[in-house]
């Protein structure tokens, strides 16, 4: 249970992003999840999840995700998921659905419509996941568009770095940066319901249950610091604290 996947025979890949209102951010967030999937030797596929949309982020989707473009995949329109939780999982179970993924050798990489992951995300991920033999990494987030004060800033620098457990070890956990195998993602019943804190809780159900779960800080997504977030309680919601305490 505890081996991760031999990238001498590369894993299946599979993206995916929740959207909620995010016609104007999508397209950024699509295109850095082309180039961090450009040239991988085993195939790969995106999904998002639009979830009760109002704009045309499904729209955005579907052009980006176009049969003759350079991202597969699939476009989801969500209009009963409720929590940020069931919104992630219904991307990974409507992948599932469509295609033949075998677990134990995909991936599931997880981020956000509001981010722009680096273009080596997924070896950096899943080079970490190799040399530790983990089913999980947890990455980093750099926040960007956040108008903060000095003060809350020194705030969240302090958070991030109380979380800091070693040369490339932490313990924060953010759904916009993590890798995990499939297989171990479907035992422990997936992205749980809950309004904000999905990926802790995740990576505490992997733990709890025996698989190894590891993180690196060599891996860093940039993501949004609007204020409030689209999740409830999520990190906008962090920023604005810290901003108007």
């Amino acid at each position: 249970m505890g081996s991760s996947a031999d990238l001498a025979a590369p894993p299946a890949l599979l993206v995916v992003l929740p959207a909620h209102d995010e016609a104007r951010r999508l397209p950024a967030a699509l295109s850095s999840v082309g180039r961090a999937l450009a040239g991988w030797p085993g195939p790969s596929r995106v999904v998002v999840n639009a979830h009760r949309c109002t704009d045309g982020t499904a729209a955005v989707a579907r052009v980006a995700l176009r049969p003759d473009g350079p991202l597969s995949g699939l476009v989801v329109e969500d209009a009963t998921s409720v929590t940020v939780g069931e919104v992630r999982d219904r991307g990974v179970r409507a992948a599932l659905e469509r295609w033949p993924l075998a677990p134990g050798s995909t991936w599931l990489l997880s981020t956000d419509a509001d981010s722009v992951v680096p273009a080596g995300w997924v070896r950096s991920l899943l080079d970490v996941a190799v040399s530790r033999s983990a089913v999980a990494v947890a990455g980093m987030v750099e926040l960007t568009d956040w108008t903060a004060t000095p003060e809350a800033r020194a705030a969240y620098d302090s958070i991030a770095r109380s979380g800091i457990t070693g040369p490339d070890t932490h313990e924060h956990a953010y759904a916009a940066n993590l890798a995990i195998r499939l297989d171990a993602y479907l035992a422990v019943g997936g992205f749980p319901a809950v309004a904000h804190g999905e990926e802790t809780a995740l990576l505490a159900a992997l733990a709890a249950a025996g698989w190894p779960v590891t993180s690196t800080r060599a891996s860093v997504v940039r993501t949004s610091g609007r204020m409030p977030g689209r999740a409830r309680e999520g990190l906008g919601h962090l920023l604005q604290q810290l901003t108007h305490p």
